[in-house]
């Protein structure tokens, strides 16, 4: 799976950090508060944009368990939609059973 760095989290944490900078700059710049207030309304938006983003990265849905365990294998967590707890556990069983099969050969 492609990674993006700009959709990294600590990226986008950074990418924040420095909106929150332009932010604070817009206020000490030499120019009128309408302009001012407009420029730092501006980069405080941007900035809780990209934090949102960080704190609830988009979401990739899929109904093959290879991808899931391919996602899983890679480091990324996989979230089970099941009815019960029953569900649940055979979806795990059955990850479980495909990464020892893909394990033996």
């Amino acid at each position: 799976m492609k990674q993006y760095p700009d959709r990294n989290p600590s990226a986008l944490r950074q990418r924040a950090a420095a909106h929150r900078a332009l932010a604070l700059a817009a206020l000490c710049s030499d120019s009128s508060l309408s302009v001012r207030l407009a420029r730092y309304n501006a980069a405080m938006s941007k900035a809780r944009a990209l934090e949102a983003e960080a704190d609830h990265p988009p979401v990739h849905a899929t109904r093959d368990p290879r991808t899931a365990l391919s996602w899983l294998q890679s480091g990324q967590s996989v979230h089970i939609d099941a009815v019960n707890l029953a569900d649940q556990l055979r979806h795990v069983r059955a990850l479980a059973t495909l990464a020892t099969g893909e394990a033996a050969q």
